[in-house]
């Protein structure tokens, strides 16, 4: 599945969120794949628009995550804990992931952000190395059964 295609999906299950909630979402995500180059992207609904990344296909090795709630956003670093974070911009209190609030489209132009994305990639192909996966490219789309 091509990646506008793949937007288009996200724009029909986000279509009840205000404009600037989709846009930092969307946002996101190009960001993440900007960064991240060929990797899996899983995508949830739920409560909320789940967008897993993860170099191996499996949601257990996911590196980032983007979270589309009602309202707002959240880029979740699933080994957040073990990133540098020098200017503090994480978020949590879990034993491994942290976040960011994403308060619009200009907080994915930050380079504190940008590092921290590659800082996520860089653990992801680790780990995909690490379990022996293959780097998969691939989308997956699970919706919520009414």
């Amino acid at each position: 599945m091509s990646s506008r295609n793949t937007e288009l999906i996200l724009r029909e299950l986000m279509q009840d969120r205000p404009e600037h909630v989709v846009s930092t979402a969307i946002a996101a995500r190009k960001a993440v794949l900007k960064l991240a180059g060929e990797c899996s992207e899983l995508i949830y609904e739920t409560y909320c628009i789940s967008n897993a990344f993860t170099f191996t296909g499996k949601q257990g090795q996911g590196f980032i995550h983007i979270a589309t709630y009602a309202k707002h956003v959240n880029l979740g670093f699933d080994h957040g804990t073990k990133l540098e974070d020098p200017e503090g911009l994480l978020q949590g209190t879990g034993k491994l992931i942290r976040h960011i609030r994403l308060n619009g489209v200009s907080d994915m132009k930050r380079e504190s952000v940008a590092r921290l994305i590659r800082g996520a990639v860089q653990q992801g192909l680790a780990m995909a190395e690490l379990k022996g996966g293959n780097v998969v490219a691939s989308v997956i789309v699970k919706r919520r059964s009414n």
